[in-house]
């Protein structure tokens, strides 16, 4: 989480209405809304008659170099907001973890330098958050786009977030182009997506011409300035959950209501999200479970 900052999220909390008004508009889902559907309900009133008292605890980690003031109350603002009984541990690291299972607590979440995971303690899984995020993000790119069936999208950036963005938008049963500053990041990641969907995805060797050709976009790079206004149309919708965000100040004003981008809320939306449907799978074993059965 070391790419975060605290100037990143000292305001979410204070800010969680405006911005559900605001993904209401773009996507017609409120954040609940859209960590739902990424996590395969469709029916907002069922997730939350399965949600109602399930709690949930963020135990702060103190060790490694990316610690960020506030990170764990705006975590646990998130939660509360979305309607969980949720709350920060009194204690940090292991003793943290002791103080979230003695509260009963059945989703704990906690970061260090190299993850962000929800742990469902009783089911034994996990909720990674770059997948989540992922799966957020395009869900909500789904949601804009009114369907992502047999339609192009276009993913800038081929790492672990790309990854998770090309297994969402397969599943989705997008038609999707990568492409990445370093060739064989990209060809790798079409490699991998042969071999675990059996389908083949294009390469794209020039980024700029790969912006300039498509209309629904993923930014899951790191980097500042990948797309410029050159890059928007009309018909542009981009879902951007890199940090920094990647897209210019001028082209951003050129998107107005056709963005998707934020540090935080909808990967921590869609973690919730699924892992209620680890613990919904748990109490109705013959629910359907996710695609390859793995912990997500």
């Amino acid at each position: 989480m070391t790419r975060l900052t605290t100037d990143d999220i000292e305001e979410i909390r204070f800010q969680l209405i405006r911005y559900d008004q605001y993904l209401e508009s773009v996507t017609g889902r409120t954040l609940m809304g859209i960590g739902a559907s990424a996590s395969g309900f469709g029916d907002i009133a069922h997730f939350q008659q399965v949600a109602t008292g399930i709690k949930m605890a963020v135990v702060p980690i103190r060790s490694g170099l990316g610690i960020i003031s506030g990170f764990d109350e705006t975590v646990c603002g998130i939660l509360v907001h979305l309607g969980f009984d949720a709350a920060v541990t009194g204690n940090s690291d292991v003793a943290g973890f002791a103080d979230a299972v003695d509260m009963g607590a059945q989703v704990i979440m906690a970061a260090d330098d190299d993850r962000f995971v929800a742990f469902c303690p009783r089911q034994g899984k996990i909720v990674d958050n770059s997948r989540a995020t992922a799966r957020g993000f395009v869900a909500g790119l789904d949601l804009m786009a009114g369907g992502l069936d047999g339609k192009g999208v276009l993913v800038v950036g081929c790492g672990p977030v790309g990854r998770w963005v090309v297994d969402a938008l397969l599943t989705r049963k997008a038609r999707v182009c990568v492409v990445d500053r370093f060739a064989e990041k990209a060809e790798d990641l079409a490699e991998w997506a042969q071999g675990t969907f059996q389908t083949a995805i294009q390469v794209a060797s020039d980024v700029d011409q790969a912006l300039s050709t498509h209309h629904l976009i993923v930014d899951a790079t790191n980097a500042a300035d990948v797309i410029h206004a050159r890059h928007v149309t009309t018909k542009t919708r981009v879902a951007a959950p890199g940090m920094p965000c990647g897209i210019t100040p001028h082209a951003r004003e050129k998107l107005a209501d056709r963005i998707l981008h934020d540090p935080l809320q909808i990967g921590v939306a869609t973690m919730a999200c699924e892992a209620v449907r680890i613990i919904r799978e748990q109490r109705f074993p013959a629910s359907p479970t996710g695609r390859d059965g793995e912990s997500i």
